[in-house]
């Protein structure tokens, strides 16, 4: 019990005092700070949030998910001014969904092996998109009593992008002497679920970006050498063009894997509905989310007279 007691007395007394020196050392960091002091930071970052990839495509519902980023960088800070370089890794995911009959229609064979024209009717087709970027990202801001605002833009590359659709189909056979098999699971015509991985063709984007925030802690313990901040900040992104590259001639929503026959969806391959346009309309990246940024660093020119959290030299 007494331990207990002596632990949490000594949590309680480290929770007060890092607070107490990180605000001391802050005042005496932003005082070097605003007189001209350079302070250079290596950092690493992460960030997570709502990812959507937006789309004025016809007839599709554009619905967001998931996404965030990892990145290591440099930050350099003068007189409450601060840029920000670096190289990170970013993901969006995002999903489109398409509510419309579609049909297709392939010669092929039965169960018996005798030709047939199969014909697959698609009602619902959702594509999720699987987009990875590696970014160049470039912000320049102005910082003030530990609060942090900045705007910028980046550039991205991307990094194999695959979307998987899926969805359902109903499969019916009609014969050459005029009759239609369907719902006859015996024969393989009824419905069957699809799921379908397919890479797309992007260009390199660039995007607005920006961030607001605030450093929670400005010092660590023991840290007689080196600043420590660590940071907390609201991030957005939008993109600026359209990510999407043409293709020569537009895939079909369909196409048939070996020998066409009413046998599960593995027989058939569907693309995404955005691959089987020639040149979509705009489809641009947004991500909004919490963003959380760990920057170790100092000054050689710092004059506040003080050496906890910063390199200082005389």
């Amino acid at each position: 019990m007494k331990k207990n007691f002596y632990r949490f007395i000594f949590l309680l007394a480290l929770l007060t005092a890092i607070p107490v020196n990180a605000q001391v050392w802050r005042s005496k960091y932003e005082t070097s700070l605003h007189k001209g002091d350079n302070y250079h930071f290596g950092y690493v970052s992460g960030s997570v949030g709502y990812s959507m990839i937006q789309t004025s495509l016809p007839k599709v519902n554009p619905k967001g998910d998931v996404g965030g980023s990892f990145g290591l960088g440099y930050e350099f800070r003068n007189s409450g001014l601060w840029v920000n370089m670096g190289l990170q890794f970013s993901f969006h995911r995002s999903s489109l969904t398409l509510d419309e009959t579609y049909t297709c229609e392939f010669p092929g064979y039965d169960t018996q092996g005798k030709q047939v024209t199969l014909v697959y009717r698609m009602d619902k087709q959702t594509d999720e998109l699987q987009w990875n970027y590696l970014d160049v990202p470039l912000l320049i801001g102005y910082y003030y009593s530990g609060f942090y605002i900045g705007a910028g833009v980046k550039l991205s590359y991307a990094m194999k992008p695959t979307t998987v659709s899926r969805g359902t189909f109903n499969l019916s056979g009609r014969y050459e002497e005029g009759y239609t098999f369907s719902d006859m699971p015996d024969h393989g015509y009824t419905d069957y679920e699809f799921t379908s991985r397919t890479e797309n063709r992007l260009r390199v984007s660039g995007a607005v970006i920006g961030e607001i925030g605030y450093d929670l802690l400005s010092s660590m313990p023991n840290s007689e050498r080196l600043c420590h901040v660590l940071k907390l900040g609201f991030y957005f992104e939008y993109g600026l063009n359209n990510q999407l590259r043409g293709w020569d001639s537009p895939q079909p929503r369909i196409e048939p894997e070996g020998d066409v026959r009413p046998t599960p969806a593995a027989s058939i391959h569907v693309n995404p509905y955005i691959n089987t346009l020639k040149e979509p309309e705009k489809t641009l990246p947004f991500f909004t989310g919490v963003k959380l940024t760990y920057m170790i660093g100092g000054s050689r020119t710092a004059r506040a007279g003080f050496h906890h959290g910063c390199m200082c030299y005389n």
